[in-house]
């Protein structure tokens, strides 16, 4: 009989790991990674300096052969002013004209990017896409919930929710 609820029990905790694994959530790094780059090939100014195709991987290891990059490079972690779950990632972006690196960051407690830019690897120079951390910085000052309504309505982006989990 324990024999029985043991093997129950390690095939229940090999569902739980395979199913997290293979169903994405918003934090997880190969998610933002995809949406990311949908937002990064639909920016004007991308398209103008990389050209057209717009292609994006992962990590590269410097080799001669290009190999598999298929792993986003990413840090998962807290963030003390809020309590707030954040997820960093970083990858590459390569179209005809320009080589760039991409970096964006979300949090669990924000609807869209707290940030997303890219830079190209030649120049240096930086694209923001999106930045919201001076507004998520003004929103833990608010204290009331019809103080971040208002300033989310004021800036016109998504809403602030410091409740959400």
């Amino acid at each position: 009989m324990t024999l029985w609820a043991a093997a129950l029990g390690l095939a229940g905790a090999c569902a739980y790991f395979i199913v997290r694994e293979l169903l994405p959530t918003k934090l997880s790094p190969n998610s933002i990674f995809d949406n990311a780059l949908e937002v990064v090939r639909s920016d004007e100014s991308v398209r103008r300096l990389y050209g057209e195709p717009l292609k994006g991987y992962g990590a590269d290891r410097g080799g001669y052969r290009e190999g598999r990059r298929n792993f986003i490079e990413n840090s998962t972690y807290e963030e003390k002013t809020d309590g707030s779950k954040r997820v960093r990632v970083r990858f590459n972006v390569k179209g005809p004209f320009a080589e760039g690196f991409v970096f964006a960051e979300v949090s669990n407690k924000f609807d869209g990017w707290v940030y997303l830019m890219v830079q190209d690897k030649r120049t240096g120079r930086v694209i923001t896409i999106e930045d919201n951390r001076t507004k998520l910085l003004d929103s833990r000052s608010m204290r009331s919930d019809a103080e971040r309504s208002a300033l989310s309505n004021l800036l016109g982006g998504p809403s602030i929710d410091p409740t959400r989990k």
